[in-house]
């Protein structure tokens, strides 16, 4: 199910804004849900709309890389058979599923109770449906604008280079450790110029986002995503608002494994760290550990042991030096130990939220109301235009 968060979640995922956002909807709905609540249309329409647009899409593209015209004459560097191939590369079944399964899209599913209870939700076919229905919704919403489609389609299509399962990992890890939903907070932003305040650009501002534009920092360029768990905040920062939500999640994510594993551990001795480690990996507490060790000699031509050791799923590794290879691999396991055990995953700032109030904004100044007083005067004296 969608709620104004998801609705905004998806169209910056995307990269486009519906003018419609009922069709952004009506393309996560299900025929199984549509047989149940029959007052709605569901999605097959819209799926078979974004498999021809995106059809195209990837011909053009094809076409583009792989031909040219040369005195007069058409040019190709791949035959037909070739370019059936590939064109069955790019849309095959696991290559659509695999970008819409990786944005978290098939949360979002209007199910019927069969659905749910064969949970198909995750399946290959119901997301590849998913991704095709949403290119179908942004066709017909921005009137078959094919600069438009095609932008839609190389940022979904860019998604299954990225990482796969991490809003699944942390939501599925917040359950298991009691903390509940996870609540996602993309950085609002309040107008920045007095343009942006003009009416046309207010209206789009006030009521495509209930607090604030989605949009990066004006400095950095960046976009920022917050995630807020069991009272804690990670945000994280990226070229779009996917990336952005991805680095947060991150952070969110190694929170929550270091606490599963703080929780797991009950007693340590910290006599004999190696061994320590060994019986968290042999009662599946973590993963093993990878050591691996180099020696130099120092000034004096004593040889000198390094071991570095790290584990999936923390972020860091740990170093130690020491002249013999038992003690420096006791001491390396000593600091990751102990980050196990008295590390305090960092906390981000979290943001103060924009607040727009229905029909206006909140302005700092006199000299900012009586600047929008003009706009507003000389907007509505020439009949809106410039």
């Amino acid at each position: 199910m969608m709620n104004r968060e998801n609705i905004d979640y998806v169209q910056s995922a995307i990269g486009y804004h519906f003018k419609n956002e009922r069709l952004l909807v009506q393309a996560f709905i299900r025929k199984s849900y549509s047989q149940e609540h029959p007052e709605v249309q569901n999605n097959e329409v819209l799926e078979f709309y974004g498999d021809e647009a995106l059809d195209l899409y990837i011909t053009k593209m094809m076409y583009k890389k792989f031909s040219k015209i040369s005195e007069g004459t058409f040019i190709s560097e791949k035959n037909e058979g070739e370019l059936t191939k590939l064109k069955s590369v790019y849309v095959s079944k696991h290559t659509l599923a695999q970008c819409a399964y990786n944005a978290g899209f098939y949360l979002y599913l209007y199910l019927g109770q069969s659905d749910i209870k064969n949970e198909v939700q995750k399946s290959a076919s119901v997301n590849e449906d998913l991704f095709e229905a949403i290119v179908g919704a942004v066709a017909v919403d921005c009137d078959w604008d094919f600069k438009v489609i095609d932008k839609v389609c190389e940022t979904m299509l860019s998604m299954d280079s990225m990482n796969s399962y991490l809003c699944v990992l942390v939501l599925e890890k917040c359950h298991e450790l009691g903390f509940g939903e996870p609540e996602n907070i993309p950085r609002l932003r309040q107008p920045q110029t007095l343009e942006d305040m003009r009416p046309h650009n207010f209206w789009e501002v006030r009521i495509g986002c209930q607090q604030g534009q989605i949009a990066p920092d004006p400095k950095t360029g960046l976009y920022e995503y917050g995630i807020s768990i069991n009272d804690k905040f990670f945000s994280g920062t990226g070229l779009g608002p996917f990336q952005a939500k991805m680095a947060a999640e991150c952070k969110a994510l190694n929170y929550l494994c270091h606490e599963e594993i703080k929780r797991k551990i009950k007693k340590v001795d910290y006599s004999n760290p190696v061994s320590q480690l060994h019986e968290f990996v042999q009662k599946q507490i973590i993963m093993e550990p990878i050591y691996t060790f180099s020696e130099y000699h120092d000034s004096d031509g004593n040889p000198i042991w390094r071991c570095t050791v790290s584990l999936e799923g923390i972020p860091k590794s740990f170093t130690s030096e020491a002249v013999s290879k038992k003690e420096v691999k006791q001491e390396a396991a000593l600091q990751l130990l102990k980050f196990f055990i008295e590390t305090e995953i960092e906390e981000s700032k979290e943001w103060e939220t924009p607040v727009f109030y229905t029909g206006g904004a909140r302005f700092w100044s006199d000299e900012m109301k009586e600047e929008m007083k003009k706009i507003m005067k000389h907007d509505f004296d020439n009949g809106g235009n410039e």
